[in-house]
């Protein structure tokens, strides 16, 4: 067994260089005990948060080790296992200690199945499982009520989400302010433009949500989503193709992609160094609500608020043209529109919208369409329903 202390003082530092704290639960000392040997864990603190070279990193291993034998084959199990990554774009001569959520344990798992993989999305979702035991008073409230103070501290969110228009036609979107959001939901038009400006540099890994879902349910995506489908982008896609986590992609393909998902209702979350959109992205997540951890966590009753940044918003433009088949209240990732049978009216909580424009993509009348409408969304955390 891994030393506590030791293992509390990683946490700490790549904790600190995330939005997303985790934690030190038994789940937590579990994976680095699974992942990781004592010597890996001093080499990590030692490395710490200031990014470093290759030159560096084998300093610290000879400063341990007493020796350069072995440096190469550590090196190369610190990158796979995804414990480091590189710092940049512009700097990929540099290397920087990896968050643990999101981002190492995505890292691990990318690769191709093996049991000890398997081993660690499976004792990650044992976790994950805490977070709705979790989800009730006072907890509930206390989280949201910290999470809530964010903007006012200039804590800006984590990921970006982009509006699925149902078109794959290409189209420039001028955004007024600088990007200061951690995590963004892009539209499909948007994720087309990122594909452009990565284009010689995209990967595809598998997905821990869907991979999370397979393990424990036996089962694949209801959305008829693949295990590969999480894209990386730049200089991190090169550092995974080129170590073996990922497979490259070229241009077309990930297209493709992007068109499939989109009509099968995914949300596209992009994710940036640091959890910080002031830096490049560095992976597209194409996101549903049966495996997703923070939509579909969020919708079945997970201590899991959102906080995003969103660029557009549906509007109404031909009620009379409802159906109420719901479409929309099936795909929503939030919940915040749906067909209300028993008042026979179409709702919609703007305060929950993410705008991800699957209520624009999934129906086929033509309904609503997306506006642009630049803002950043607190969703607070769903109440369980009670069985």
């Amino acid at each position: 067994m891994l030393p506590e202390k030791k293992v509390k003082e990683l946490v700490g530092l790549m904790n600190s260089i995330s939005s997303v704290k985790i934690p030190t639960m038994k789940e937590v000392f579990d994976l680095f005990n699974m992942t990781m040997d004592e010597f890996m864990v001093d080499f990590l603190i030692k490395v710490g948060t200031t990014p470093k070279s290759i030159e560096d990193l084998k300093a610290i291993y000879v400063e341990l080790k007493s020796t350069k034998e072995g440096w190469q084959e550590h090196f190369n199990n610190v990158t796979v296992c995804g414990f480091i990554h590189v710092e940049s774009n512009e700097r990929r001569d540099l290397y920087s200690l990896t968050p643990i959520f999101p981002g190492w344990i995505e890292f691990y798992i990318l690769g191709p199945q093996n049991e000890q993989r398997k081993a660690v999305v499976e004792k990650f979702m044992d976790f994950y499982d805490n977070m709705f035991t979790m989800n009730k008073f006072p907890m509930r409230q206390i989280n949201d009520y910290k999470s809530m103070k964010y903007p006012s501290k200039g804590v800006a969110p984590r990921f970006k989400v982009y509006p699925s228009t149902g078109s794959v036609a290409k189209k420039e979107v001028v955004l007024d302010t600088p990007l200061e959001s951690k995590h963004e939901v892009l539209t499909a038009n948007s994720v087309y433009e990122l594909l452009d400006k990565f284009k010689d540099e995209l990967a595809v890994g598998n997905c821990l949500c869907r991979l999370g879902k397979k393990y424990r349910e036996g089962e694949d995506c209801d959305y008829d989503i693949p295990l590969e489908s999480c894209m990386m982008l730049g200089a991190i896609a090169t550092s995974l193709v080129e170590n073996g986590s990922a497979r490259k992609l070229t241009y077309e393909e990930a297209i493709a992609m992007i068109e499939d998902y989109d009509k099968k209702g995914c949300v596209h979350s992009t994710f940036h160094y640091k959890n910080s959109a002031d830096l490049d992205e560095f992976a597209i997540c194409n996101c549903c609500t049966d495996c997703c951890i923070n939509y579909g966590g969020y919708l079945k009753g997970s201590l899991s608020k959102i906080y995003t940044r969103s660029y557009y918003s549906p509007k109404t433009v031909a009620l009379e043209k409802c159906k109420g088949c719901n479409l929309c209240g099936k795909y929503c990732p939030t919940g915040a529109t749906y067909y209300d049978k028993d008042k026979k009216e179409l709702i919609f909580d703007y305060s929950k919208c993410v705008g991800c424009g699957q209520c624009v993509t999934q129906c086929h009348f033509d309904v609503r369409a997306m506006v642009e409408d630049q803002r950043d969304v607190f969703v607070k955390t769903r109440k369980p329903t009670k069985k």
